[in-house]
């Protein structure tokens, strides 16, 4: 990214007519700067946080020499098997606990989280298959525009609160996970150069916060009621669609979160923990299968249904019209995916 060629280049550019001391006084104060910035997908040109967190870790490294730091956030992106590297390579046993006892946070937490995911996504696929007939139905009959009128409070609805719940970033289920972090006064900015360009007070840039406490001096933003949560949508409109769809979507699995998953799995089972290591994967598999089994039920009782719509306007000596919603084969196919065979395969043998 961005912040190596900063890194490279800055100094030698800039800081060639100061004395040694200050540079690399300055260079380390800016050095935190810049990694409390990345570590949070800010403008250092790397969007997910996990990402930014190793990278953020390598520049405290680096340039700070500073390996608790470092450490902290390889904990707060959840790379267990890289912030133990790190912890021995500098003599830092004393470091092993704090990256256990996150580890195994994860896991319970990710527990909680697949339970969670499944119940919102039977839910929803069971309000989504009322939608999609009702949808289906106003569009044969040519009656849209009425559906997606005004919300009316009086008929049948679905909260798009269930969105909120719904979701479980995998940052929310770390006990170090990054968080918010303290507003900086400098101003990280990509240059012409492929540079970075630091602007504000330079002297007034101190790092004051360890990185794993990064979003505790946040207020807490007061709970909203339950009232107040509750966007009512009017009944079988568009934006109820959009928003069950949403919901589906967001309680699957995907890739980058599995990774995490699987290793956090394979970290645990190699520091003897193998008991909460099985757990999560029973755990992740329930989710497979309860998905599995929603999608199944949800799929095969519209099919049947289809079938027998066709069958009476036959009868009746009318033609059904087959209407299929754009988000139907995108929908059909959510599932979350199996672990790797390595994984499974390991664990028959513990």
């Amino acid at each position: 990214g961005d912040w190596k060629t900063y890194f490279t280049l800055s100094f030698e550019n800039k800081m060639l007519n100061e004395d040694v001391q200050n540079a690399e006084r300055v260079r380390r104060t800016v050095a935190y700067e810049i990694a409390e910035e990345i570590s949070t997908g800010g403008n250092g040109g790397l969007n997910k946080t996990r990402d930014g967190c190793a990278a953020a870790s390598t520049i405290l490294l680096d340039y700070c020499q500073d390996c608790v730091e470092a450490v902290d956030m390889l904990i707060a992106g959840e790379w267990w098997f890289e912030s133990r590297r790190v912890a021995m390579l500098h003599n830092r046993g004393d470091l092993m606990k704090r990256i256990i006892d996150a580890a195994v946070s994860y896991g319970s937490s990710s527990m909680k989280d697949f339970e969670s995911r499944a119940e919102n996504f039977n839910e929803a696929n069971e309000r989504y298959s009322i939608v999609i007939v009702i949808r289906q139905t106003a569009q044969r009959d040519g009656d849209l525009d009425n559906l997606d009128g005004n919300i009316d409070d009086s008929a049948s609805l679905f909260s798009v609160a269930s969105n909120a719940s719904a979701s479980s970033l995998r940052s929310n289920m770390s006990a170090s996970s990054v968080g918010s972090v303290h507003s900086i006064s400098s101003v990280i900015s990509a240059g012409a150069v492929s540079t970075f360009s630091i602007t504000g007070d330079i002297d007034s840039m101190k790092h004051k916060s360890k990185f794993n406490n990064i979003g505790k001096n946040k207020k807490k933003k007061k709970k909203k009621t339950k009232r107040e949560r509750r966007q009512r949508l009017k009944s079988g409109s568009e934006e109820e669609l959009k928003s069950l769809v949403s919901t589906l979507k967001m309680n699957i699995i995907d890739d980058d979160h599995l990774d995490i998953v699987v290793e956090t799995i394979r970290f645990l089972a190699q520091i003897g923990k193998k008991d909460i290591a099985s757990e999560m994967i029973d755990s992740y598999q329930s989710l497979i299968a309860s998905v599995k089994s929603s999608q199944g039920s949800r799929i095969s009782k519209m099919t049947q249904d289809k079938a027998v719509a066709v069958t009476t306007a036959r009868r009746e000596g009318q033609n059904f019209e087959n209407i299929i919603l754009d988000c139907e084969k995108e929908v059909d196919a959510l599932q979350c995916k199996d672990f790797p065979l390595f994984l499974t395969d390991t664990f028959l043998y513990l």
